[in-house]
């Protein structure tokens, strides 16, 4: 998977002097190496007529973004010297990957110790594999690219997604800010290979700060594809209408509105939610707010239940009330406050009307004993405001590698239980130790006597 692109600036440009003779300050080359999916390598090689002082790569990502997204860093290497020979190189695999698809530019900036400052010319590159043979399909504002299938399944891709947004822009009152980038990768393992730290079940990813969606759809699983781009839309749309610069929304309210917007719940999902309300295993609505298990059934569990959740607002109360709603959220009201703001009842008092109405027992438990148990993202981020994907599962049944930590407490379990036994074993061998210890020293007392 992985593939290497080299983009090289060869810098002819004519540089200012502020002071001094000499050659002055000049840039050799300026390079970037893209190492898909795991890093990008930044070069620079430079040379002045005395030390250069400074080197800093300046870089940022085309994206809604909070704040100016104008990034800097020095490279570790560096050393001041009259030669620049450097590089900084962008782990993906320590900080999280960008999603694929996404534009970044970047720019060197030196200065020498005559106060000479030099910038080189801002260069864009596209954070994509060159392994497939990418095609683009553009109709108005979204873009659809594929590698597998024919112009026929491209189409049918796309007479979905244009009916999704059509139907979003109905429901949720908005439309793209700008144009969707809509990536189709030929099976989930090629999509998953794309991206790095993502759960095992996923099967779509969208990053609506970036209006990109990716998605593992074939001709196999081509009815699960066309649902899972009206989700995917549903969340770069609706990110579009509450940004996550002021308030996010609860995980439970953005999913359930994308799936929502994929019309009805599937038979698979029906069924998993059901088979929750008979046997009380609902989960808390204050559990489903930051995050969803990487546990598979489970997860597909909370998106059925998220979805009950928001047709039951937007059934219930209307959908001018749930366009209320993300209006209050996007004017920076917290979880409670918003939907005290909007219908009259807390977080927990949705919970009581929406247990009700599903024919589910109350809840028998306080929500605040309940731990949610957040989907895993990177910890570590390159830029400021970090942007997170909404992963979508694969469909209900599929197979899907056991993700790393999924077994929970009984792992935990079985892990203590060896220590436990390890600890065992050391104490009887010390005892035993000592016993022969005072055994051959009793000996040796008996052959002295003697």
């Amino acid at each position: 998977m992985h593939r290497r692109i080299w983009i090289t600036i060869l810098a002819t440009c004519s540089l200012a002097f502020v002071r001094g003779q000499g050659v002055g300050l000049e840039v050799l080359a300026a390079e970037v190496q893209i190492d898909f999916p795991d890093q990008i390598v930044f070069s620079l090689q430079a040379k002045s007529d005395v030390e250069v002082e400074v080197v800093e790569l300046e870089y940022g990502l085309a994206r809604r973004a909070c704040t100016a997204d104008v990034n800097r860093v020095v490279p570790e290497d560096f050393e001041a010297d009259v030669m620049v020979n450097t590089s900084w190189t962008w782990n993906m695999r320590r900080t999280g990957s960008l999603p694929p698809g996404a534009r970044l530019w970047w720019r060197w900036r030196l200065v020498d110790s005559a106060g000479r400052e030099v910038r080189t010319e801002t260069r864009w590159l596209t954070w994509l594999d060159d392994v497939h043979p990418w095609r683009t399909l553009t109709v108005d504002d979204l873009a659809l690219h594929w590698y597998v299938g024919s112009e026929t399944f491209a189409q049918t891709l796309m007479d979905a997604a244009v009916g999704s947004r059509t139907r979003l822009e109905a429901d949720i009152g908005a439309r793209p800010e700008d144009e969707i980038q809509i990536y189709i990768y030929a099976t989930t393992e090629d999509m998953r290979e794309a991206v790095l730290f993502e759960p095992g079940w996923t099967g779509a990813l969208a990053f609506p700060s970036y209006g990109i969606v990716i998605i593992g759809i074939n001709e196999r699983n081509i009815d699960w594809g066309l649902d899972t781009i009206a989700h995917e839309l549903a969340h770069v749309i609706v990110g579009d209408v509450v940004s996550h610069c002021y308030s996010g929304l609860p995980t439970w309210l953005d999913e359930g509105l994308a799936v929502y917007a994929e019309g009805e719940l599937d038979p698979s999902s029906q069924m998993i939610l059901e088979e929750a309300i008979v046997e009380d295993l609902l989960f808390s609505i204050r559990s489903l707010s930051d995050g969803f298990t990487e546990h598979a059934h489970r997860a597909y569990l909370s998106y059925a239940q998220s979805y009950s959740i928001v047709a039951y607002l937007i059934e219930t109360y209307g959908q001018e009330k749930m366009l209320d709603l993300l209006d209050v959220f996007q004017a920076g009201y917290r979880y409670d406050n918003a939907l005290v703001q909007v219908y009259g009842f807390d977080a927990d008092g949705l919970e009581a009307e929406w247990r009700d109405a599903v024919g589910a027992l109350p809840m028998a438990v306080s929500p605040e004993e309940i731990e949610p148990t957040p989907t895993v993202f990177p910890t570590i981020q390159p830029y400021s405001d970090p942007s997170v994907a909404a992963a979508t599962p694969m469909p209900a049944g599929s197979t899907a590698p056991t993700p790393a930590g999924s077994e929970g407490y009984e792992g935990s379990l079985s892990y203590l239980t060896l220590l436990l036994g390890l600890w065992l074993i050391m104490m009887v061998g010390f005892l035993i130790l000592i016993f022969m210890l005072r055994r051959i020293g009793s000996y040796m007392e008996d052959d002295t006597d003697g």
